[in-house]
């Protein structure tokens, strides 16, 4: 087990494979010969097991008899009887597909059998177009991509019941036994087997013109004659060991990192945009409350939001615990009205037309609690609106006890409290999060300035104005919301 076959770093010739074969005690002489290429940690008694070396692995651990490149493998004509492989297909694309058919065809004998696993795009497309939740829908068109840890990770062709029957019949593997099949349970994976049997020996030529055909199909248009010929052609150099992409030289010389965004924002508005998209949507939303209305502000601290609220009847709370510097930098709190812990603010049960509640639920131990009270606080009707963070190092210790809250706590425990969610928005996504946090390598700085060692401008310049410039604009362009700063929340009492 786990042997390099050293000779298949370029490729070998089909009598150093079956000698390695041989010399490995993988098979015995008059009987079956198989082979199941991209094993991963599938390792199948009675098949000769092939996949990459561990090094080319980011994640799985193969269990494989002999590592090597399934594109670089070499085996004489109608010396094996069977080829297997499972969800390794779909990572050629459609010339080395058909290129790799063509060996395959030639290396079995006749009566020996093909067996290809494939994810199925019909049945996925079926998922994605159907009422499943999100992450089944996601979960799918992962499914059908590949995991991409690797260069190589990448689904880059797409398998369906049809396709696999037209294929395996023009490339001389008879009618395929086709077998549907689907995850008993979430998120419920399509996936198709292709089963064919080579019927007999097809001339490479003959074998070639069937390849030439089934790329025609794949073309949208008579006017893509010209990817048409570049496709033959490239099946044909593949058929000799060649590339089918030719590998780029590297250029001589190092060029200087050019960044092709860059925000022209104010520098301190990039800093600090969380803050200040915070205070934007609050301030938006005090703009549509009416005048008059009681306004409950939990957590209140320095109670940067009472000018937002100067029609209202303003309340503010908090439970005044803490006693180390809050926003905006100073250690007082703002002008408290109602002192108390949050689970027990002291006020009647429907008294507020609006509570808000703005980077206080990670220091709260029970967050549910706490929110359970808001809600008994709020009229029918009233609105909560909520920041917290998702993504923040500690802070005001030890009051923190939470690293962050998801839209999922949100979607899950606000309707079970009697509110409708009617907004759930990121406050930036990951890179506009990442800006920060480079940012905050900069300050660091500041205060460690052996951190910098001989680069000092450098590494000051590229953290505190190049790299943050940057990524606030990557985020305009391209959004992840997977690492948003935090989450601005609207629930509505029923």
């Amino acid at each position: 087990m786990n042997q390099y076959n050293s000779c298949t770093d370029n490729h070998c010739s089909s009598g150093d494979i079956l000698a390695e074969i041989h010399r490995l005690g993988l098979h015995t002489a008059g009987q079956p010969l198989r082979l199941h290429l991209g094993c991963g940690e599938n390792h199948l008694e009675g098949y000769v097991n092939i996949d990459y070396p561990p090094a080319h692995h980011a994640v799985m651990r193969p269990k494989a008899d002999i590592f090597a490149d399934i594109k670089a493998l070499h085996f004489p004509d109608n010396s094996l009887d069977e080829i297997r492989l499972h969800h390794v297909f779909e990572h050629f694309n459609r010339v080395e597909a058909l290129g790799l058919l063509i060996r395959w065809h030639r290396w079995l004998k006749v009566g020996g059998r093909l067996h290809i696993e494939t994810p199925d795009l019909a049945g996925s497309a079926k998922t994605i177009l159907s009422n499943v939740p999100l992450k089944e829908k996601t979960a799918a068109v992962r499914h059908l991509a590949g995991d991409q840890t690797e260069t190589w990770a990448y689904h880059i062709d797409h398998w369906f019941p049809e396709r696999f029957h037209v294929t395996f019949t023009h490339m001389g593997f008879g009618t395929p036994e086709i077998i549907i099949e689907k995850w008993q349970k979430p998120p419920h994976l399509a996936n198709v087997t292709a089963i064919g049997t080579k019927t007999a020996d097809i001339p490479t030529e003959k074998l070639v013109q069937a390849a030439d055909e089934l790329l025609w199909l794949s073309t949208v248009a008579a006017t893509e004659i010209p990817t048409y010929e570049v496709w033959k052609k490239q099946l044909r150099s593949f058929l000799t060991y060649q590339p089918v992409h030719p590998e780029q030289k590297a250029s001589q010389q190092t060029k200087p990192v050019d960044f092709p965004l860059q925000s022209d924002l104010p520098l301190d508005a990039i800093h600090d945009f969380n803050q200040r998209e915070r205070d934007r949507w609050m301030a938006a939303k005090a703009a549509g409350i009416p005048a008059g209305s009681k306004v409950l502000d939990v957590g209140a601290g320095t109670c940067p939001y009472r000018q937002f609220f100067a029609h209202c009847d303003y309340v503010a709370h908090d439970f005044k615990g803490y006693h180390g510097e809050k926003l905006g930098g100073g250690t007082e709190y703002g002008n408290i009205d109602l002192v108390g812990d949050i689970t027990q603010i002291p006020a009647p049960d429907a008294s507020f037309d609006v509570i808000m509640c703005t980077e206080v639920l990670e220091h709260v131990p029970d967050p549910v609690a706490a929110l359970k009270k808001m809600t008994r606080l709020l009229k029918s009707g009233g609105k909560l609106l909520l920041t917290a963070p998702l993504g923040s190092g500690l802070h005001q210790e030890p009051y923190h006890y939470y690293g962050g809250f998801t839209r999922h706590f949100y979607e899950k425990f606000l309707p079970e409290l009697g509110l409708q969610v009617t907004e759930i928005s990121p406050n930036g996504g990951f890179f506009r999060h990442l800006a920060q946090e480079c940012a905050r390598v900069s300050w660091l700085f500041n205060s460690k300035p052996e951190l910098l060692h001989a680069a000092d401008e450098e590494l000051r310049t590229l953290f505190r104005e190049k790299l943050p410039r940057y990524l606030y604009a990557m985020d305009d362009k391209y959004m992840l919301e997977d690492f948003t700063v935090g989450y601005f929340v609207e629930g509505v009492k029923q």
